[in-house]
């Protein structure tokens, strides 16, 4: 099969408005969020991404020691993203924990702060109706009908109620050691960095690529709302998405990044970036299993 070249320049991908039914930046067909008057206490059943039905009956962040990992690096770092929000009481301590997983070179933690709960009080400085968008779209991905505060998701597949720091480390210790799905090869060139996908086996349907913009490190002073009084430090804060390319996932792909071209003015110079490369689910496209990610930065 011979190679599907793709050049891509950051700075010129795809407008959301432009895009395809599913991809990042592109509302649901039909309204999901259910804000309940409490928010992170008051939230549906513990959600299951997987297809064998996930991980349930997490306990408490009280009831588990301190996250630690002394394990062999994998091939491709295992994807943790947390919905989050400043105006919820209920996420510090997930924001803490995604904290301690930033430092691991295995783990790219991401955090998404969703804007659903703004009407409390105090508006989230982060928030963008995008991430708000991805969360829900994974809820329709297995038939859930309402999202909730903190919500942590593993490779785009499992989830669940506010899990402790010893459960959410079983969960990336299940993905961290799964087989791989693609390889991934990377090579310096005239042009720029060109990245090359194989896939191992059938990757189960269409793939889009992400590119992920995201601060590494952003305290914030709280004067109103839920967490009043209080200074959060929020890491791998996600600035924005965009959509690259979608993959049949059949023949190899090749993307070349240019270093000079992932930086824009419009983003702070400690912006870091991320490629995400996941599966889409069903006739709607909603995101899936993530088969790799790739660090650029």
């Amino acid at each position: 099969m011979g190679w599907a070249p793709l050049v891509v320049a950051m700075l010129a991908v795809v407008p959301a408005a432009a895009q395809g039914p599913g991809h990042a930046g592109m509302r649901p067909q039909a309204p999901l969020i259910t804000a309940p008057d409490d928010p992170g206490r008051q939230i549906p059943s513990t959600l299951s991404l997987t297809e064998s039905g996930g991980v349930n009956g997490f306990a408490s962040a009280n009831d588990a020691p301190p996250v630690t990992a002394d394990l062999p690096s994998a091939n491709r770092p295992v994807v943790v993203e947390l919905f989050t929000s400043q105006g919820c009481s209920s996420c510090p301590p997930a924001d803490a924990m995604l904290t301690m997983l930033a430092g691991q070179n295995d783990v790219l933690a991401l955090s998404y702060h969703v804007d659903y709960w703004d009407y409390l009080g105090w508006a989230d400085s982060f928030a963008r109706p995008e991430f708000t968008e991805r969360q829900t779209a994974y809820a329709h991905a297995v038939g859930e009908r309402s999202v909730y505060t903190p919500q942590i998701i593993v490779d785009g597949q499992d989830t669940a109620v506010a899990p402790g720091p010893a459960q959410l480390m079983g969960l990336i210790d299940a993905h961290r050691f799964a087989p791989a799905q693609v390889t991934i090869q990377r090579d310096r060139t005239d042009i720029g960095e060109t990245i090359e996908l194989q896939p191992l086996s059938d990757l189960g349907g269409k793939i889009d690529v992400l590119l992920i913009r995201y601060a590494p490190e952003r305290p914030v002073d709280m004067t109103a709302g839920e967490n009043r009084g209080k200074t959060v430090v929020y890491t791998n804060v996600v600035l924005a998405m965009q959509h690259l390319t979608r993959w049949d996932g059949l023949q190899p792909l090749r993307l070349t990044v240019r270093a000079d071209l992932v930086g824009d003015a419009a983003f702070p110079d400690d912006t870091r970036h991320a490629l995400l490369v996941q599966r889409m689910m069903g006739k709607r496209a909603l995101p899936g299993p993530i088969v790799a990610a790739i660090r650029l930065d």
